[in-house]
């Protein structure tokens, strides 16, 4: 991969994690050597963020961009630009033993990468009426809830914030790390389990299934919690901390996500988790 950036576009870095998630969780809902030919996140209204993936070869070529490269380029570009602070437009190649195959884009809404026209490709989704725009600190609020899945009301994740803050950029990458883990395997399969550490360190994300005899946990449940977790819960309550949920369906636990501060290479608070203090 390279990646060519141009700084005179700057992106707004929570429109950029928002819209990151949002692309990498459909993605993930696809087999993982699938082919790719556009995809393009659904856009999500008020942002100015707009990512999409061209394939570049015809379809009877043999090397194609696949499912696979766009999970390791997605998650790539996402801790680049974390790394380094940079928030702005960003082109990047993907090729095949020096052979491109592909292309990612993250652009302005405005921009019109390699001329296509992608303007009836996207799909609108709500923007809450809260102020999601900006990575500050955790805000006061109520420290536990029920989220029921619109798409699915049977799924519902039951929320206890533990009250530790977590550097913003930190939950938003471990969330990323999580569906990446998530992707090689098919949303159907049952999960087992899913225990990542973010790319800065500061973040842990621990997925467990539960014995139901309602449902099977598998990677889509468990995909799914982390989206409704972060779009649906942390973003616009501004809660960026610690947090356990307990994954539901038709009110029977399946599952089980905590999300936990680490420092000094210790997670903070996982024995309370677990023995739900």
């Amino acid at each position: 991969m390279d990646f060519v950036f141009d700084r005179s576009q700057r992106l707004n870095p929570l429109e950029v994690y928002q819209t990151g998630i949002q692309l990498m969780y459909e993605i993930v809902q696809r087999e993982w050597d699938e082919s790719v030919r556009l995809l393009v996140a659904e856009q999500i209204e008020g942002y100015n963020v707009l990512m999409m993936f061209l394939n570049h070869q015809d379809p009877t070529a043999p090397d194609q961009l696949v499912v696979g490269h766009c999970v390791a380029a997605l998650y790539r570009a996402l801790t680049v630009m974390t790394n380094g602070v940079i928030f702005c437009q960003l082109r990047s190649h993907l090729s095949i033993f020096e052979k491109r195959v592909g292309a990612l884009s993250i652009a302005p809404v405005d921009d019109d990468p390699d001329g296509i026209e992608v303007g009836n490709m996207t799909t609108v989704i709500p923007k809450t009426n809260m102020t999601i725009t900006d990575l500050s600190a955790p805000g006061l609020g109520i420290d536990s809830g029920t989220l029921r899945d619109p798409n699915n009301p049977r799924f519902s994740i039951t929320y206890h914030f533990l009250g530790k803050n977590i550097i913003p950029r930190e939950i938003s990458m471990v969330v990323l790390e999580a569906m990446t883990a998530a992707a090689p395997f098919t949303k159907n399969a049952e999960c087992k389990g899913i225990e990542v550490v973010s790319n800065g360190g500061g973040a842990a994300i621990v997925i467990e299934s539960t014995h139901s005899d309602r449902a099977r946990f598998t990677y889509g449940w468990a995909t799914r919690s982390l989206k409704m977790l972060y779009q649906g819960i942390i973003v616009p309550r501004k809660r960026w901390g610690d947090v356990w949920l307990e994954l539901k369906y038709e009110d029977v636990k399946f599952g089980e996500l905590r999300m936990l501060r680490i420092t000094g290479g210790r997670r903070e608070g996982s024995d309370a988790v677990k023995e739900g203090r």
